[in-house]
């Protein structure tokens, strides 16, 4: 990429959003930050053990670089807090001075965490959330649950809620509120390479190259 541009995609569950995520990575050339890599590098043991540096995952990646450092400048007992609120104050707090440092050094997808929330006064940094109809994402879900359709539906559901509830504890913000993202995108009806192509489309005419 010709200069340095952060994409954050928040998505429904089994909307295909992490798909959209690697795939528009992998054109660009940058890296693709999910979730569970972030649940990596905050493993207090993990972390205290140098055991993230070694998981394929992580290894020789930025991520690992700035999450160490800024695990490294932390107060010692702040990960391992008892309390469970204040744990997961401290854990959001962690994650999110992760997710600034990422977006200061280079270009990247990061995949939920709220990333758009804590980047959006970043002039560089392009916010997307990624959704499909229920019955498209049940079709996706039961290929990793075996769960009847209707139990399928009900825990579909139950993620989302807990996204939404995690994105307002730490927020104040709808998760799904449209004012939060520059683009909204459907993947039933663009498909994965699509919407991989358009947030592209996007980024061209957001940031067109200069000189040329």
């Amino acid at each position: 990429m010709d200069r340095k541009i952060v994409i954050t995609l928040s998505r429904q569950y089994c909307s295909g959003g992490l798909k959209v995520g690697k795939r528009l990575a992998e054109e660009l050339g940058i890296s693709c930050y999910d979730s569970e890599m972030f649940r990596l590098v905050s493993d207090n043991k993990a972390m205290t053990d140098n055991e993230v540096a070694h998981d394929a995952r992580i290894k020789d990646t930025l991520l690992f670089d700035v999450a160490k450092k800024t695990y490294e400048e932390r107060p010692s007992d702040e990960l391992a807090e008892a309390d469970e609120i204040l744990f997961m104050r401290n854990l959001f707090s962690y994650q999110s001075e992760i997710i600034r440092g990422l977006a200061e050094k280079e270009s990247c997808v990061i995949v939920g965490r709220c990333a758009d929330y804590i980047l959006r006064d970043r002039p560089d940094t392009i916010r997307v959330f990624v959704h499909a109809p229920m019955d498209f994402r049940i079709r996706r879900a039961s290929s990793i649950h075996n769960l009847p359709e209707s139990e399928l539906a009900s825990y579909i559901r139950s993620v989302d809620e807990r996204k939404a509830s995690y994105y307002h504890n730490y927020t104040g913000g709808n998760w799904q509120d449209a004012e939060n993202y520059d683009l909204s995108l459907d993947t039933s009806k663009m498909g994965i390479r699509g919407c991989a192509e358009m947030i592209q489309k996007y980024i061209e005419i957001r940031f067109p190259v200069t000189g040329q």
